[in-house]
């Protein structure tokens, strides 16, 4: 086995947990170095008008923290930029992931798909890009030679796995029939976010004045709804009950190396079959 250092980038706190855990936990699980790094603080994600953003962000890295306990690989790495500020801080993003990417020597990035239609949330759309881009262009030593001089070399990642849902077709599927557990375990451990989206799993339910039965409730819901989404994504896997689905793209120095299949597609061959892992 060829180990690998993988680091997830995404926008907030629990946004790994519920399209990537199960491979991050496997990946660990094989003994790959696994990284997060969590580009906001989330301090505007609840509806509940008691709690000041300061004390939001606290729990809610706190819960990043539990949560990156129960996957497994390293403490989760917060750039702590706003909530819903990303854009606004796109240019010192990209830089700073160019540093973590050069600092870990990273070879995959995991992150979200920036052109994804009808994606509304800006930091899901920012983090995706500047994950992306970071991933093209730590290669080249005249970007920030200030890195240089703190002895970080460049670093060419292979290749950015886009977590699904995105706009292509997956071709990397994983089987997360053995992790699947833990996924939800770190899920879990995201009690702000659980209950904030409680209308979605419990309903008719007040995500600011929960019951304790609702809460239960919540809880096997939350589950319910990853294994939906895993069971989704293993229609895809012949034999497999449980994955995570995944588009990933060839990384070269300031482009994707897919020049070859984005002519085969515009010549209307088929999108390739997913690799299964």
């Amino acid at each position: 086995m060829t180990k690998l250092t993988i680091a997830a980038v995404y926008a907030h706190p629990d946004d790994g947990e519920f399209f990537a855990a199960g491979s991050l936990a496997k990946w660990a699980a094989a003994g790959h170095d696994v990284y997060a790094i969590c580009g906001t603080s989330g301090d505007l994600g609840t509806k509940r008008r008691d709690v000041a953003p300061g004390v939001l962000a606290a729990t809610r890295a706190a819960e990043l923290g539990a949560a990156r306990a129960a996957i497994g690989g390293h403490p989760p790495i917060l750039l702590g930029y706003p909530d819903g500020g990303l854009r606004e801080h796109a240019q010192q993003a990209r830089e700073r992931l160019v540093y973590w990417l050069r600092k870990l020597r990273v070879d995959r990035v995991v992150t979200f798909d920036p052109w994804k239609r009808y994606e509304i949330h800006p930091d899901h759309i920012e983090i995706g890009r500047m994950a992306s881009e970071a991933a093209a262009f730590s290669c080249f030593p005249l970007l920030h030679p200030e890195h240089l001089d703190a002895g970080l070399e460049p670093v060419q990642p292979r290749e950015v796995w886009y977590m699904m849902p995105c706009e292509h077709r997956p071709n990397r599927v994983v089987d997360i029939g053995a992790t699947f557990a833990k996924k939800v375990e770190s899920l879990l451990c995201h009690s702000s976010q659980v209950e904030m989206l409680a209308g979605w799993f419990v309903a008719g339910a007040d995500p600011t004045c929960l019951t304790p039965a609702q809460t239960a409730q919540l809880r096997e819901g939350a589950a319910t709804f990853l294994e939906s989404m895993a069971r989704g994504a293993a229609m895809l896997a012949p034999g497999v009950e449980l994955a995570e689905a995944f588009y990933a793209l060839p990384v070269g120095p300031g482009h994707f190396d897919n020049y070859q299949q984005m002519a085969m597609e515009l010549m209307g061959a088929p999108p390739e079959e997913p690799q299964f892992g």
